[in-house]
């Protein structure tokens, strides 16, 4: 998973296309570099319960419903 990655960087579509071709692939989730995490951390709560209609929430919420794809 790219994490702390601005989205249009060629570094981050680099590294992406690379690790394609890995065994497991990338996951299609990607967590931007936001103010907002640190924000939130330091106030002791999650991005969703900070900023609820927030770019990284909706992050995080995509990164969960991949990741359960792959719970049994």
């Amino acid at each position: 998973m790219l994490n702390r990655c601005g989205a249009r960087t060629i570094i981050a579509r680099e590294t992406a296309e690379t690790l394609a071709d890995h065994d497991p692939p990338v996951l299609a989730s990607t967590i931007g570099q936001r103010v907002v995490f640190a924000d939130a951390a330091q106030s002791g709560r999650l991005v969703f319960e900070f900023v609820e209609q927030s770019a990284a929430a909706r992050e995080i919420a995509a990164l969960a419903a991949e990741v359960a794809r792959f719970a049994p």
